[in-house]
């Protein structure tokens, strides 16, 4: 079951999306960075922008989503907990995310780094490029906690049918 979070569900994101990052950017920060804080989770669920699933009332993974514009909407820290990888989890997430607004184009971030392929990060243009998500755009990423330059591309996927010619 997919559902917006609720406050009691914020240390469940929070641990849920953090050991995902630690994993899936593992070589790209530097010791002591933490993707999310709880304050942080907080205020996007009070914000109605994390939904998670559930399996047996156990969050199993958790997505931002949230409305840019009148055309597109976006998201984000796509994550699932280890004891659910495999499951579908993540593309039922997705799906959820997809549907929330009636907007033309979905769109969401990849933090890339320049040193070469990350493993994480090309299973991961794999995944959303058969999803039917393209690159539009790259911009130089600087933090001073990563360990070297990379790139945060954005993918957009468009929601809406090609008029016939």
């Amino acid at each position: 079951m997919i559902e917006f979070a609720t406050p009691e569900d914020a240390a469940d994101v929070e641990r849920i999306v953090n050991a995902a990052y630690d994993t899936g950017e593992d070589g790209i920060w530097r010791d002591g960075w933490k993707r999310i804080a709880r304050e942080s989770v907080e205020a996007l669920i009070d914000r109605n922008e994390i939904a998670v699933a559930r399996n047996n009332d156990k969050i199993i993974g958790s997505v931002r989503v949230l409305r840019l514009d009148e055309t597109t909407a976006e998201l984000g820290m796509l994550s699932v907990a280890p004891e659910a990888f495999g499951t579908g989890t993540g593309k039922a997430l997705l799906t959820f995310a997809e549907q929330v607004y009636d907007t033309d184009f979905m769109q969401l971030e990849l933090l890339v780094p320049r040193s070469g392929p990350h493993p994480s990060k090309v299973r991961l243009h794999e995944w959303y490029s058969r999803l039917g998500y393209r690159e539009i755009s790259r911009r130089d990423f600087d933090e001073p906690l990563l360990v070297g330059p990379a790139d945060l591309i954005t993918y957009r996927k468009s929601r809406r049918a090609a008029p016939a010619t």
